[in-house]
């Protein structure tokens, strides 16, 4: 009765088994790569996150360098039209010119004018790229010697400590939480042998969000008995 026998119900068993795993493995392997995108689009996204704050970082550091290589220009144009008597052509206010024109006026000899002329060119790039920075950025100014206040520094004829910080905070909404980047910079001593980068000094770039807030929905017990 050998001959009777048939092996048709097994195999198709076993053809229909390997046919259920074959889609299970299937459906794991969408469900990974599918997760796997995910987590990828996420990380595409925070590193954007990341490099447009950074960008925006790096513009706010070049404006700070343009506003000090046009303080510079400006300064030496100045220095020229006052070294020439020509005070209305300095490019400075009514107010700053004439008292700079007094201060010269109060001087004894060349010597003494002279070294106050040569003081005066770093003031002058202080004062040029403090207004320059101050119009693109207004506001970003948050440290300062207190006679910058009203620009005594280049009336004075005794040695000044040159410097002011630059800050700003940029900030960039990412999935429903903000994210900041604070920058402050500090611009000191703008000797005309210094590079830009040597005048400019970083102090603070950090980039932080806000803390995460955990909402408990849930009545757990706080393992106090009732």
């Amino acid at each position: 009765m050998k001959w009777l026998t048939s092996n048709r119900g097994s195999s198709s068993i076993l053809v229909a088994l390997v046919l259920i795993i074959l889609v299970v493995f299937g459906v794991l392997a969408v469900a990974t790569s599918s997760a796997n995108l995910r987590l990828a689009m996420k990380h595409a996204e925070t590193v954007k996150t990341y490099y447009n704050l950074d960008s925006e970082g790096e513009r706010f550091l070049n404006g700070v360098y343009n506003s000090v290589q046009q303080g510079r220009e400006k300064a030496s144009a100045a220095l020229r039209a006052i070294t020439e008597g020509d005070f209305s052509g300095a490019g400075l206010p009514a107010n700053i010119a004439e008292m700079i024109r007094a201060t010269l006026g109060s001087l004894s000899g060349s010597g003494a004018r002279q070294r106050y002329l040569e003081e005066l060119y770093p003031k002058l790039v202080m004062y040029y790229a403090m207004s320059a920075i101050t119009e693109a950025y207004p506001g970003c100014v948050a440290s300062m010697a207190g006679d910058y206040l009203e620009n005594a520094h280049l009336y004075s004829t005794v040695p000044v400590d040159l410097h002011f910080i630059a800050g700003k905070t940029f900030i960039l909404e990412h999935e429903g939480s903000l994210r900041y980047l604070n920058v402050r910079i500090e611009v000191s001593d703008p000797d005309k042998e210094k590079n830009l980068e040597d005048i400019c000094a970083v102090l603070e770039w950090r980039m932080w969000q806000e803390p995460f807030e955990y909402r408990n929905e849930l009545d757990l017990w706080e393992g106090r008995p009732e």
